[in-house]
């Protein structure tokens, strides 16, 4: 498309051999058939400001994750005395052996198999209730029932929208980078947004519902109370 003044006539430029300028879009101005560029360049681009939401302190996010795994910490107890029970039949025929290498054998199965495969379908029962609170509900809600619970939702920090289900899941799945030496769980007591690994990865921010349900503006230079 040409360049011209009001008057139709084309613009010629201090340097330019003396032909119209044409607006090359590769370039962002206008371009001399001979190859020519006068200095003009287009405007500043304006960018969104960066949301600001009132971040939900540690206490409140370890809260949450507590009442979300409970059930999977419950189902964990049948299991475990199960195979403690196992484990105390095997120390008790060791500790015969040095006196009475002819003992018999004990029986690894009857009532502690029965409490250790109670367990076990109680965790699988358990991993389907996160599979549905922490991964396809807080996904689509942005709130477990923990985070329901604490009255904080998760979101994706640019446009404070829940995540999904897949991206909620692989946020979980990166939760193991914050258990190296429970560092990344620690970080979000002196992050200015509260975020662990996990969230830093998948650019993710828990809000604090009490104060604002949403982010908010940037251009105001202010920051919320939840955020102090």
């Amino acid at each position: 498309m040409s360049s011209t003044y009001g008057n139709g006539v084309p613009p010629t430029y201090p340097s330019d051999p003396g032909g119209p300028a044409t607006w090359d879009p590769l370039v962002g101005r206008p371009v001399h058939s001979s190859g020519y560029a006068p200095t003009s360049y287009p405007g500043p681009v304006w960018a969104p400001p960066t949301p600001v939401y009132p971040y939900a302190v540690w206490i409140r996010r370890v809260g949450a994750y507590l009442i979300d795994f409970a059930p999977f910490y419950v189902a964990m107890i049948p299991f475990y005395i199960g195979y403690g029970m196992l484990y105390a039949r095997l120390i008790r025929y060791s500790a015969t052996l040095p006196t009475n290498p002819d003992a018999t054998p004990p029986d690894l199965t009857g009532t502690p198999l029965v409490v250790m495969g109670v367990g076990l379908v109680l965790v699988l029962a358990a991993v389907g209730w996160q599979w549905y609170n922490r991964w396809l509900t807080a996904g689509r809600t942005g709130q477990s029932m923990g985070k329901r619970a604490l009255n904080t939702k998760l979101v994706a920090e640019i446009n404070g929208q829940p995540i999904g289900a897949v991206n909620a899941f692989l946020r979980d799945l990166l939760h193991t980078l914050d258990a190296i030496a429970y560092v990344g769980f620690l970080w979000p007591l002196w992050d200015t947004k509260r975020q662990t690994f996990a969230d830093m990865i998948m650019k993710t921010v828990v809000a604090d519902l009490r104060f604002q349900s949403g982010p908010e503006s940037a251009s105001h230079g202010q920051t919320p109370a939840g955020a102090a």
